[in-house]
């Protein structure tokens, strides 16, 4: 029987050393957009390959990291491997490799059990994991990406594995979600921001009848705030430094950006430069949104 990968967009298989990152891997490449199948029997991978044909949209884009511990297991993946046909897909696989001294290391920090370990055959951890990289090589040979995480971060490793998705499917990667939040300071601040503008330095259209029981997102109080002398060199300077910032922390692996703008009351200034703000957003690998949390909470009977 032979399978067809025409019904996915990108499919990797994740393998290597036990306490070389398999399952970071797997997490990564789920936060990057990947179905993910965690530790599937290599008896299962041809079932797999059929059943998935039913749902294409859901596992377009696969990860699935298999449970390979043992000789026969290694011949089973070969003898099913052989049996995919070629299509507009490739089968990736991603190989997780490390020194040994550090994979001991790892284990000695975690107090776990390397899960290879046989007392009956081996002396040392090394010796179990030394056994295991000779019952890997196959597949280490023919991974199409081999990732040595020795030395590697978990951010590391995922600036490494972004790089590998976008090689492979560039349309799978997720952008970071940059959302603008204007609050008022008097409601108490949003518990989850990562920076925090205050804008109460900019003449308050509250004391302006005519603008009072409107919002910044109104057109007449839109003008009022962001035509101010100082409210047009704080958007240009700010729209600079957020262009600066968003690619790299993008680059560290950030997935949200909340970015809080604060007034008084939450209605009109900080609406209004929230607004602003996200228009001036020019790094295109990311996601921009606006909430005004405090917009609808004004009462004229309570000052700004």
């Amino acid at each position: 029987m032979s399978y067809s990968l025409d019904h996915f967009s990108s499919l990797v298989l994740i393998s290597g050393l036990s306490g070389a990152g398999k399952s970071s891997v797997l997490d990564l490449l789920s936060d990057l957009g990947f179905f993910r199948i965690d530790n599937l029997p290599v008896q299962l991978f041809g079932n797999f390959l059929e059943l998935s044909r039913s749902s294409p949209e859901r596992y377009s884009h696969t990860a699935l990291l298999l449970d390979v511990d043992s000789d026969s297991k290694v011949r089973e993946l070969f003898d099913t491997m052989r049996r995919v046909s070629p299509g507009k897909c490739r089968l990736e696989v991603v190989f997780a490799d490390c020194e040994t001294a550090k994979i001991i290391n790892r284990y000695n920090e975690t107090k776990r059990p390397h899960p290879g370990f046989d007392a009956t055959r081996d002396k040392t951890l090394a010796d179990a994991i030394t056994r295991e990289r000779d019952m890997l090589q196959p597949i280490r040979e023919l991974a199409t990406f081999v990732i040595d995480t020795t030395k590697l971060n978990i951010h590391e490793l995922k600036r490494e594995l972004k790089k590998f998705a976008d090689s492979i499917s560039p349309t799978v990667g997720r952008k970071m979600r940059v959302n603008f939040v204007s609050f008022g300071f008097k409601n108490g601040l949003p518990p989850d921001i990562d920076l925090l503008i205050d804008v109460r330095f900019l003449t308050n259209p509250y004391f302006v009848d005519a603008l009072r029981d409107k919002t910044g997102e109104d057109e007449a109080v839109r003008k009022f705030v962001i035509e101010q002398p100082d409210a047009e060199q704080f958007i240009a300077k700010y729209g600079e430094l957020i262009n600066f910032l968003l690619p790299r922390y993008a680059h560290e692996g950030k997935s949200y950006l909340n970015i809080g703008v604060g007034c008084t009351g939450g209605r009109h200034r900080s609406v209004a430069i929230a607004d602003e703000l996200s228009r001036q957003v020019t790094f295109s690998e990311c996601l921009v949104s606006v909430k005004h949390r405090d917009a609808a909470k004004f009462s004229s009977q309570i000052k700004e």
